[in-house]
């Protein structure tokens, strides 16, 4: 999956006209970067204007009489499900729909989860707001080449893939340590490098130090809503409570809370000198890439050949056993009509498979999609190449 599922290096697309837009689409996103807005009011000068601002989009696109017509009444919509909203009575993308943006004055991991699918331009007026995080004002298409074209300036598929392997492994981290290990690495910065961890991902005590939780599965800081921490992608299931150390300086304690998966308790790291990846870069970059990375690590054995996205990532991996030959591109969406209409119009050069997190689309795509795209899922994948390697032994 290239830096990320709309193929980087093979899609060199025109950056989408506003007129373009369905009105359904910027109904969405304009109530995104209003519920954003409305979330950071009390703390960003700017943010009612932008609540404004949005609201215009949503009324332009109702029409008179139709929709809400004041920022406060865009407000109370967003904490209903946006599918309520009368422009979205019809809205063909039901995971949109059924998407709640706030909570109280919280942006709902909901709407984390969902927002840089759908994120999509609304004018070069508009759109110009750099306080706003990438994942509300930039289309993640632009994310994925901007990461992409960083990560290729020399042309050198061991520099991509160095580059590449850094930023999924190294997401956050402390300053320091970051920088020393990417020198010895020698790979590329990421867009927009690495930041100060945003106050809403970090854990603060009262009289003592700040701290951070690094999400088992992607390593990037997860979310904190009072004493309930969780990474904001929702497959990466795990959840845990919050407390206070032996003493205000002592590092909290974690203790997980939901059934998931097994998985290693994260330790909690200092905020102090602590840095992470932007979001866009996290979400189309790092989180698709834990699967990649998986996969590789699966099928990096004896007997068999494994290369990281050949040909500076026409897809995700090239596997070789002995004379057989598997293409594998991974695709994580979380919206699976989105997924289907990517497949319809960007036929992929290679079998199309769905990580373990996705294997529930399987079916649904397989009746979507032309039957020239084959479709299988990283259990099915990882099995045959297995069971090839011990037939030629």
């Amino acid at each position: 999956m290239v830096p990320g599922g709309a193929e980087g290096r093979r899609v060199n697309r025109p950056a989408q006209a506003f007129e373009a837009v369905p009105p359904w689409r910027r109904i969405v996103v304009a109530s995104l970067r209003a519920a954003y807005a409305w979330s950071k009011r009390h703390e960003h000068a700017k943010a009612m204007r932008e609540v404004s601002r949005m609201t215009g989009v949503v009324m332009a696109v109702h029409g008179p009489g139709r929709g809400p017509v004041t920022p406060r009444d865009l407000a109370t919509a967003l904490h209903l499900p946006l599918g309520e909203l009368p422009a979205l009575a019809d809205c063909p993308e039901p995971e949109a729909a059924a998407v709640v943006l706030l909570r109280g004055d919280e942006l709902t991991g909901e709407a984390y989860d969902l927002a840089c699918e759908y994120a999509a331009p609304l004018g070069a007026a508009i759109d110009h707001e750099q306080w706003l995080p990438t994942w509300t004002r930039m289309r993640s298409e632009q994310i994925r080449q901007e990461s992409y074209a960083a990560m290729t300036a020399t042309g050198r598929q061991d520099d991509y893939v160095r580059s590449r392997r850094f930023l999924i492994e190294h997401p956050a981290g402390n300053h320091d340590d970051l920088m020393d290990a990417r020198s010895v690495s020698g790979a590329a910065l990421a867009p927009f490098g690495y930041s100060q961890i945003p106050a809403e991902q970090l854990h603060q005590p009262a009289g003592g130090p700040a701290w951070w939780f690094p999400c088992p599965t992607c390593r990037w800081p997860m979310a904190v809503t009072g004493d309930l921490v969780r990474c904001r992608y929702r497959p990466h299931v795990a959840a845990y409570r919050v407390r206070q150390g032996r003493s205000a300086g002592h590092r909290p304690v974690l203790s997980r809370i939901d059934a998931g998966p097994a998985a290693k308790t994260p330790v909690p790291q200092p905020a102090a000198g602590g840095r992470c990846v932007d979001p866009g870069v996290w979400r189309f970059v790092v989180v698709p890439g834990i699967a990649e990375l998986r996969l590789f690590r699966a099928l990096d054995r004896p007997g068999i050949s494994v290369e990281l996205w050949p040909e500076l990532d026409d897809y995700d991996l090239h596997v070789r056993v002995g004379s057989t030959e598997y293409r594998a591109d991974l695709k994580e969406y979380q919206s699976v009509g989105r997924l289907v209409d990517h497949l319809k119009t960007t036929l992929p050069d290679a079998e199309v498979v769905l990580p373990t997190t996705h294997e529930y689309q399987l079916e649904t795509l397989r009746r979507a999609v032309p039957r020239s795209v084959v479709i299988t899922t990283e259990k099915r994948f990882r099995n045959r190449v297995l069971r090839q390697l011990k037939e030629k032994s």
